[in-house]
């Protein structure tokens, strides 16, 4: 790279704050300029794949926002450059002037001056930072890409068709129906919900609540809460338990 003497293989094995620190070292770490630094990285990823070492997702990362920065960067600068010489709304061309009536002192119209209204105004991608500023945009910015990329990982999962065996699941209902009617005595006609669980790990509750409100929509259980977040109590169906 121009006026730097850099060794690739070596900076590839550093962690990414220090390749920042390496490709600006010849620049003031209070005014770094974005678009000569994303050349630089994007210069670096290119020597990497040159040497064939593997290039880290995150150095991706970094590359792909310092030239979103550089874009924003640049496209301020160009609309800068055109606001230096801002057009009157007045001046016309002598063809396009258009005379108007005069209006008469007693027809003009009463109008109210309304308050000025303050215009919010958008912060300006800036071409130059500091370098620790610069870190926190670039850190900042990789923690978005990853949670979008954590998104988009766990929508595609949910999306993926889920493989279930029917007739496991079927034999573990039918199981926990007859525990059910196996705990259920003459002396009472239902079953505390955890007296159905074995390990009581949550992953087997969630599953026997499952297995329960399967039973309860095939009407051969009813589910029982007397109050709200209560006890959930299990109660066999009358012509389902004389069938057991």
């Amino acid at each position: 790279m121009e006026n730097l003497e850099i060794d690739t293989e070596t900076l590839a094995e550093q962690p990414w704050e220090e390749t920042l620190e390496v490709l600006t070292a010849d620049m003031n770490p209070e005014n770094i300029d974005i678009c000569l630094l994303t050349d630089r990285y994007r210069e670096y990823i290119s020597e990497l794949e040159d040497f064939d070492l593997e290039i880290p997702a995150k150095a991706v990362r970094i590359s792909a926002a310092l030239l979103r920065m550089k874009t924003l960067a640049l496209a301020g600068d160009y609309q800068e450059e055109e606001q230096q010489e801002p057009e009157n709304p007045m001046d016309f061309e002598e063809d396009e002037m258009i005379e108007e009536e005069e209006i008469q002192e007693d027809e003009e119209p009463d109008l109210e001056v309304g308050p000025d209204l303050e215009v919010p105004v958008k912060a300006k991608p800036k071409r130059r930072m500091s370098l620790n500023e610069l870190k926190d945009a670039l850190d900042d910015a990789m923690e978005v890409k990853e949670k979008r990329e954590e998104r988009r990982e766990l929508r595609e999962e949910m999306d993926d068709p889920v493989d279930i065996d029917e007739k496991s699941l079927n034999e573990k209902i039918n199981s926990l129906f007859s525990r059910l009617n196996g705990l259920v005595g003459s002396s009472k006609e239902k079953v505390k919900f955890d007296q159905l669980l074995e390990s009581k790990d949550q992953e087997e509750q969630i599953e026997k609540f499952l297995h329960v409100l399967h039973l309860e929509n095939d009407r051969k259980v009813d589910c029982i809460q007397d109050e709200w977040l209560g006890e959930l109590e299990v109660k066999p169906r009358e012509e389902e338990k004389a069938a057991n």
